[in-house]
C-alpha cells in the first residue's frame, strides 16, 4: 500500500467491551473507615480486579479511586468478548462481596460492587501516568460508565446488543429500557445476577430457542444416508465445514432430533474458545450427560453418581468408565492423560454394539490436542469397520486445523443461502417487512443465516427510518465477531480487504490493482474468498463483499485519517478516467468521506438527476439528500442557498410517488430559506411540496392548508406553471376527502391547462395523475363509462410505458373497478402496477395496489390468503406512516372478514376506517360500516344491524357516492330488521346497478330478490 495511505501513529479503531466497575458507597466508606483500612480496601480491590480480568482474557486500562475501567478484544479481538467481560463482573461482584476486613462496616452498606458492560467501536491510543494504560475514546465508554452509575449495588447492567446470543450463559432479570445522556434513543439495558446452569454454546442455543429450518434438504439428505449406514452398522464419519453462521449448527439440530425419533442414542458436546475450556471437553460433556451430572454438581455427589452408573455396564465397558471416573468426578480438572483417551474410545465404541449412537461434535476449530487425538483414534477405528453402529459426526468453520484432522473424512460444505432461501428466512422472522426492506436484509446479509436473524432482530424494533440496518453493522456482539475474523488474516490480507471495504461493497478490479497492485489472479485475493470476505462479481471484472454487514464493520474500523485519505485517492483516479458515462454516485461518496464537500455536492446532485430520469426514485432521494448534506458541510460564506433550494425542488420531484414523513423536515427548512431571501417562486414551490407529502400521508387537512399557501404564493410571484400544478394537488386533496365538486372543478382547470401545453415527446405526469384522480371522482359518482375515458386518457398521457405514474394512474384504475364490480380486470389493473412499484421501488403504490387485487381475489376465491395480503399490504402503509386512501384497505378487509366470520379483526378493521374518516379519508367507510351491519345481522340483532346500514347511507350520501348508495340499498335489503322495506330499497339498488353497468351487483340482487319473493 502507498505510505501516505498508512494508518497513523499508535492509535487505531477497534471494537471493544468496555468493563466499569465501582465501589458502591464508597464516600461512606471512607468517611466510616480509618484511613489505613480503606487504603487496604483499595489494594486488595486493585489486585483482585488485576488477577481476575486477565483470567478472562481483557485488559485492566486503569484504576482510579475506587473504579475501575477495562476492556476486552485487545490486544486479540474474540467473537464471546461480552460474555468474557461479563463473567469478569460476576467474579469481581462475588470476590468483593466476600473480602474479609479488619474493620467494621456501616450496619446498611455491605460491601458491593456496581458495574456496567457497553460495546462499541472505539479509538484506543497509548497512555501515560495520567490516562492508564491505553486511553480510549469514543461513546461505548461513555454509555458503559453511565450503565455502571445507573446500576443497583452489586448488579451488573450489561447493553443488551452487547450481549446477544450469549445472554442465555447468564441468569438476568427483567429487560428495561435507560435512558442515557446524549442517545437519542433509550438502550436496552439486561441486569446479570449470575451464571446459567449451561455447560455449552449448544445448550445455550436450544434454551435460546431454534430459528426456522430452511434450504439445507439435501445436506439434511446426505447426513439421513450416513446414519442409515451407521444404524445397519457401517460405521462413518463426517465433517460439515462452514463460515461463521452460515447454519452448521441449525443443520446439525435438524438432523439431531430426527436421529433420536429414530431410536438412536444422541450425544454431542462442544468445543469452546473461552480461556477455561478444559482438556477433552467435548467428549467429557457426552460423558456426564451419559452419567446424568449436571453443571455445578459437588464432588462427592458427582463421585456417588459416577459409581452407580459403572455398576449398571457390563464388565468391559465397566472397566473402561472406572479409568474415567475420576476425572468426571471432578468435573474434568487436570489433564487427561492417554490412559483416559483411549478408555474413552473403547467405551463410546462398547456404547456403539449396543445402540445405534450419533456422537457429535461442535465448533472443532476450537479443539484441544488431547480431544484431536481421540477423535482421530474413534476414526481409526470407525475405518477399521468392526461393526460399531456410530455416526461420528463434526461440524467446524474452515481452518487449517480442520482440513488436517479431516482428511479421509466425507466433507459437507454448506453454502450461504440463495436469494429464495434468504427471502423465506426473512418472512418467517418478519412476516410483515415491506418488501424493499426484505430486499435490503438480503443483499446486506449476503445469504447468511445468522446475519440475517440478527438483521430481522434490529428491524423488529428499530424505528422506521432505521429499520434494514444501524449506522454499521449489526448488534455489538456481532461487530466483535466480524472483527475477531479479520484479526485471524495475516497483516497483508488484513490491509487488502479493508482499502477494498473503502472502495464499496462492489470492487472494480482494476481499481483495487491500482491502489494496492494486487491483481484480481492474485492468491491473496484468492485466499480473500476462502475465508469468505471477497469473491468475483456478478459482473466481470469485480470483486464483491460476501457479506455487506462485514464489509460495513471492516469499513467502520479504519482510521479516519487513513479512510479520507484512501476515499480521496479513489476519487482521484475515477475522475482521471476519461468516461462518457461518469461514475457520478461513486464519486460523489468518496469525494464525500473524503471531506471535500464542493466536489460531493456536484457529483451527488449529477447522481439524483440521472437516477430521477431513471425512475430509481428511492436513489435519487438519497443522492439529493446526500447533495443537501454536502452543501451544509461548507463554511457559511461559502454556502450557495440558492442551489439548495433549487436541489430541494428536483427532491420533491422525486418524492411524488413515495413520500414520507422525515421529508417534511427539508421543505419547511427551505421555506425558511426562501423566506430570509423573500424568494416568492421558492416559497410557493416549498410550500407547494409540504402540501403534497402531507396529502401523500393521507393528511387532508395540512395539505390542504400547505396547498393554499402555495396557490398565494405562486400568484404573487406570477408562477402560472406552478399555480396550475398548486390547483391540481388541491384538487386531489378534495377528491380524497371527498368534496367532489370543488374537486372536480380544480381538476377540470389544471387539465386543460396540461391539454394545452402538453409536448408528447415523455409521460404527461402532471395530466395523467390529474385525469386518474378525476376518472376515480367520476367512478365513485357511478359514472363508470365517463371514468372508463379518463383512466384511458391518463394511460395515454402516462406513455405506457411502464413510468411511475402508470402504476398510480392502474392502482386507482383498479379501485373503480372494484367499485363497479370487475373483479377480474381490477386485480389485472393491480397486477401491473405491482409491478411497475417494484420496479421504482414505490412502498405505497406496491402496497395499495397489492390489497386492491387481493380483494378482487377474495371476491372470485374466497381464499384466506387474500385476506392476509390486505392486512399485510396495510402494515408496509403503517411502517413508513403512509395512509392516503388507507380507508379503502380497512374496508376491503372489513367486508372480507365480515364475509369470513371474523368478529375480533372485523371491529378493528372498522376502527381504523373510522379513524382514518377523523382525517377526512373516507372512501373505505361506507363498506365496513356495511360489514358491521353484516356480522349484526348474522348474530340475530336487527336493531345493531339497521343502525350501522343507517351510518353506512349516510356516509355514502355525504360523498354523493351513487355506487355506494346503492349497494347499501341492496344491504338493507338483505340484512335490515324491516321486511316489508326489503322490495323497495332492492328496486332502488337494482335500477341503480343497471344504469352504472354493475353486472356482479345486478346478479346478486335478483338472486336475493329470489329469495325474499319466496
Amino acid at each position: 500500500m502507498n505510505d501516505d495511505l498508512a494508518p497513523a501513529g499508535g492509535s487505531k479503531r477497534r471494537y471493544l467491551t468496555v468493563l466499569f466497575s465501582d465501589l458502591t458507597g464508597s464516600t461512606r466508606l471512607a468517611d466510616s473507615m480509618e484511613a489505613e483500612h480503606y487504603a487496604e480496601l483499595l489494594t486488595a480491590l486493585r489486585e483482585v480486579s488485576h488477577d481476575v480480568v486477565a483470567k478472562h482474557g481483557g485488559t485492566l486500562v486503569r484504576m482510579q479511586g475506587d473504579g475501575l475501567l477495562a476492556i476486552f478484544g485487545h490486544p486479540v479481538s474474540l467473537e464471546d468478548d461480552g460474555r468474557r467481560a461479563v463473567e469478569a463482573a460476576l467474579e469481581l461482584h462475588a470476590l468483593v462481596r466476600s473480602t474479609p476486613l479488619d474493620a467494621p462496616l456501616p450496619p446498611d452498606l455491605p460491601l458491593a460492587l456496581h458495574s456496567g458492560v457497553h460495546a462499541g467501536l472505539l479509538l484506543i491510543e497509548p497512555g501515560d501516568l495520567v490516562r492508564g494504560r491505553f486511553e480510549i475514546v469514543g461513546d461505548a465508554a461513555n454509555v458503559a460508565a453511565r450503565l455502571s452509575s445507573a446500576a443497583e449495588p452489586d448488579e451488573v447492567l450489561v447493553s443488551e446488543e452487547t450481549l446477544g446470543r450469549a445472554s442465555h450463559f447468564f441468569r438476568t432479570g427483567p429487560h428495561r429500557r435507560l435512558a442515557v445522556k446524549g442517545k437519542n434513543q433509550p438502550i436496552e439495558v439486561v441486569p446479570v445476577s449470575a451464571r446459567a446452569e449451561v455447560a455449552s454454546r449448544s445448550q445455550a442455543s436450544r434454551r435460546r430457542g431454534l430459528t426456522p429450518f430452511i434450504a439445507r434438504q439435501a445436506e439434511l439428505a446426505v447426513l439421513e444416508a450416513a446414519l442409515d449406514d451407521a444404524v445397519q452398522g457401517r460405521a462413518r464419519h463426517l465433517v460439515i465445514v462452514a463460515p461463521p453462521g452460515t447454519g452448521k449448527t441449525r443443520l446439525a439440530e435438524e438432523f439431531l432430533q430426527r436421529a433420536v425419533a429414530r431410536g438412536c442414542l444422541v450425544h454431542r458436546g462442544d468445543c469452546e474458545s473461552y480461556l477455561s475450556a478444559e482438556p477433552l471437553q467435548p467428549l467429557l460433556q457426552v460423558l456426564r450427560e451419559l452419567v446424568g451430572l449436571r453443571p455445578g454438581v459437588a464432588p462427592a455427589e458427582a463421585l456417588l453418581a459416577c459409581k452407580a452408573w459403572t455398576q449398571a455396564l457390563d464388565a468391559t465397558l465397566a472397566a473402561h468408565a472406572a479409568v474415567l471416573r475420576p476425572l468426571l468426578a471432578t468435573a474434568g480438572e487436570g489433564a487427561a492423560g492417554l490412559q483416559a483417551q483411549a478408555a474413552l474410545v473403547e467405551l463410546l465404541l462398547g456404547l456403539s454394539l449396543h445402540r445405534p449412537l450419533l456422537l457429535f461434535i461442535d465448533d472443532w476449530q476450537w479443539s484441544d490436542d488431547a480431544t484431536r487425538h481421540a477423535v482421530t483414534a474413534l476414526r481409526a477405528a470407525i475405518d477399521a469397520g468392526a461393526g460399531h453402529r456410530l455416526l461420528l459426526l463434526v461440524a467446524s468453520r474452515p481452518s487449517e486445523s480442520i482440513a488436517a484432522d479431516s482428511a479421509g473424512s466425507p466433507t459437507l460444505a454448506l453454502a450461504a443461502f440463495d436469494d429464495d432461501a434468504a427471502a423465506e428466512t426473512i418472512a418467517r422472522l418478519l412476516p410483515r417487512v415491506d418488501p424493499f426492506v426484505q430486499d435490503e436484509i438480503r443483499n446486506y446479509a449476503g445469504g447468511n443465516p445468522l446475519f440475517i436473524e440478527e438483521l430481522c432482530h434490529s428491524a423488529s424494533h428499530e424505528p422506521t427510518d432505521r429499520r434494514a440496518r444501524r449506522s454499521h453493522g449489526g448488534p455489538a456482539w456481532l461487530e466483535a465477531l466480524i472483527q475477531s475474523r479479520v484479526e485471524r488474516l495475516a497483516p497483508e490480507q488484513a490491509e487488502l480487504v479493508r482499502t477494498a471495504a473503502v472502495i464499496g461493497n462492489v470492487v472494480p478490479s482494476w481499481l483495487l490493482r491500482r491502489l494496492t497492485g494486487v491483481a484480481e489472479d492474485h492468491p491473496r485475493l484468492r485466499a480473500l474468498a476462502d475465508e469468505d470476505f471477497l469473491f468475483p462479481g456478478d459482473t466481470p471484472g469485480t470483486l464483491r463483499f460476501k457479506h455487506g454487514i462485514a464489509r460495513d464493520v471492516i469499513y467502520a474500523a479504519v482510521g479516519l485519517r487513513q479512510r479520507q485519505a484512501l476515499h480521496l485517492a479513489v476519487a482521484e483516479v475515477l475522475a482521471a478516467r476519461e468516461e462518457a458515462d461518469a461514475p457520478h454516485e461513486a464519486l460523489a461518496y468518496h469525494y464525500g468521506a473524503a471531506g471535500r464537500p464542493v466536489e460531493a455536492a456536484r457529483h451527488a446532485e449529477l447522481a439524483g438527476d440521472r437516477a430521477r430520469l431513471a425512475s430509481a426514485l428511492d436513489r435519487a432521494k438519497t443522492h439529493y439528500r446526500a447533495a443537501l448534506a454536502a452543501l451544509d458541510t461548507m463554511p457559511a460564506a461559502e454556502r450557495d442557498e440558492r442551489r439548495w433550494l433549487g436541489i430541494a425542488q428536483r427532491f420533491g420531484l422525486a418524492c411524488v410517488f413515495d413520500a414520507a414523513r422525515q421529508d417534511l423536515a427539508l421543505f419547511r427548512r427551505a421555506v425558511q430559506i426562501a423566506q430570509a431571501h423573500d424568494d416568492a417562486p421558492s416559497i410557493a414551490a416549498a410550500e407547494y411540496w409540504l402540501g403534497y407529502i402531507h396529502y401523500a400521508l393521507g393528511e387532508a387537512p395540512a395539505a390542504a392548508l400547505h396547498g393554499e399557501r402555495a396557490l398565494d404564493a405562486a400568484l404573487r410571484a406570477d408562477a402560472h406553471p406552478l399555480a396550475v400544478q398548486v390547483r391540481a394537488t388541491l384538487g386531489q386533496v378534495r377528491m380524497a376527502t371527498g368534496e367532489y365538486d370543488a374537486a372536480l372543478a380544480l381538476l377540470d382547470e389544471a387539465i386543460a391547462v396540461k391539454r394545452r401545453h402538453r409536448s408528447g415527446g415523455k409521460p404527461a405526469v402532471g395530466s395523467a395523475y390529474s385525469l386518474a384522480t378525476k376518472a376515480t371522482v367520476l367512478g365513485d359518482l357511478g359514472r363508470f363509462d365517463e371514468a372508463e375515458a379518463c383512466f384511458a386518457e391518463a394511460l395515454h398521457a402516462a406513455g405506457h410505458g411502464s413510468h411511475e405514474v402508470e402504476a398510480s394512474t392502474r392502482g386507482l384504475q383498479a379501485a373503480v373497478l372494484l367499485w363497479q364490480g370487475r373483479w377480474d380486470e381490477a386485480r389485472a389493473a393491480a397486477a401491473h402496477a405491482c409491478r411497475i412499484a417494484q420496479r421504482v421501488r414505490s412502498l405505497y403504490s406496491l402496497a395499495m395496489s397489492d390489497a386492491a387485487g387481493a380483494y378482487g381475489a377474495w371476491m372470485t376465491e374466497r381464499r384466506p390468503e387474500s385476506l392476509q395480503t390486505i392486512r399485510r399490504a396495510g402494515s408496509w402503509l403503517e411502517s413508513r406512516e403512509g395512509r392516503l386512501f388507507a380507508s379503502l384497505l380497512h374496508g376491503w378487509r372489513a367486508d372480507g372478514l365480515a364475509d369470513a366470520g371474523d368478529a375480533a379483526g372485523l371491529r378493528q378493521a372498522v376502527a381504523e376506517a373510522l379513524r382514518r374518516a377523523r382525517q377526512h379519508d373516507r372512501l373505505g367507510v361506507p363498506m365496513a360500516l356495511r360489514a358491521m351491519a353484516r356480522a349484526a345481522s348474522v348474530a340475530g340483532d336487527g336493531a345493531t344491524a339497521d343502525r350501522w346500514l343507517a351510518r353506512a347511507l349516510d356516509a355514502a350520501h355525504a360523498r354523493q357516492s351513487a355506487h355506494e348508495i346503492a349497494v347499501t340499498r341492496w344491504a338493507q335489503a338483505a340484512w335490515g330488521r324491516d321486511r316489508s322495506a326489503a322490495p323497495r330499497h332492492l328496486d332502488a339498488a337494482e335500477a341503480a346497478f343497471e344504469r352504472m353497468r354493475m353486472p356482479w351487483h345486478l346478479a346478486q340482487a335478483r338472486a336475493l330478490r329470489k329469495t325474499t319473493e319466496a
